[in-house]
């Protein structure tokens, strides 16, 4: 028998529902007044402990975890609100994942997670009682105080997602201000952007200069691409037709944010349809 005792009564009803959900005939899981009671079978104690081992990680990954951060977000970075804690969880969990590659930051949580699983381990066979909190506050501490660089780099991702979107925000409004001085543009993406009028003629880049309306540059000069956005949303078309290979790449990207449903990418193979010219 294994008695887990809680402090809070939301992690004991999360760990009850996975051990009833698991439905696992060598272990019996009831309540008591401040934890749970869990009978193993004693010819199958290694797999019960198993069991046991799997949903008790549940709990630290999906809400201890997520406690801690939030505490940390809120306490050390001041972030009040609670959807902006979420989100900044939610990239921070995208990191640990291994989903953001691109972070200059070396992620080895795997090695970290290995940590849990030998605490738990070591608990649950040395430990007939024990208490889950002080297990965390103990045992586990050293793995949530790692987690902080991560949290710190997921508030800069955070920071920096909020001003692409309210850049992006800008120059929609921007955009839909202006008059459009062209029905079509082709953009020819290949070793650098390549611009066509209505007529399908390639335009010089004294020409897109000329159209740039400046307040764009004055306005954001660090964000605002003076070769392919400044110009693009400038003469504001009412469609542009974008040929690339690579429609992931990150300007591309942005000009679909800013012009959505107006923008048609194609393949650069598509191009022999349209009979440009560099004349």
């Amino acid at each position: 028998m294994i008695t887990i005792q809680f402090q809070n009564k939301d992690e004991m009803d999360f760990l009850y529902f996975l051990l009833k959900k698991s439905k696992q005939t060598m272990i019996q899981v009831q309540k008591s007044y401040n934890g749970l009671v869990i009978q193993i079978d004693n010819e199958k104690r290694e797999q019960g402990l198993l069991i046991i081992h799997k949903h008790l990680k549940q709990l630290v990954m999906n809400k201890k975890r997520v406690v801690w951060c939030k505490r940390v977000i809120q306490e050390k970075f001041f972030f009040k609100d609670e959807e902006e804690q979420t989100q900044i969880i939610d990239i921070l969990f995208s990191i640990l994942d291994g989903k953001r590659k691109d972070l200059p930051i070396d992620v080895n949580h795997e090695q970290e997670e290995r940590k849990i699983d030998q605490a738990l381990k070591e608990v649950l066979s040395s430990n007939r009682t024990f208490s889950f909190d002080a297990f965390v506050m103990f045992r586990l501490r050293p793995y949530l105080e790692n987690l902080a660089p991560y949290i710190e780099t997921a508030i800069d991702e955070y920071k920096m997602e909020q001003d692409y979107q309210a850049f992006i925000h800008y120059l929609r409004n921007f955009l839909s201000g202006r008059k459009p001085q062209m029905k079509k543009v082709y953009i020819v993406h290949d070793d650098g952007f390549t611009f066509f009028n209505e007529q399908k003629q390639m335009m010089k880049r004294s020409e897109l200069n000329k159209r740039i309306d400046r307040k764009l540059l004055s306005d954001h000069p660090v964000y605002v691409d003076s070769i392919t956005i400044a110009p693009l949303i400038s003469i504001a078309p009412e469609k542009i037709y974008l040929f690339t290979d690579h429609p992931e790449f990150g300007i591309i990207q942005t000009l679909k944010n800013i012009f959505e449903e107006k923008i048609y990418i194609q393949s650069l193979e598509a191009i022999s349809n349209y009979s440009l010219t560099n004349n």
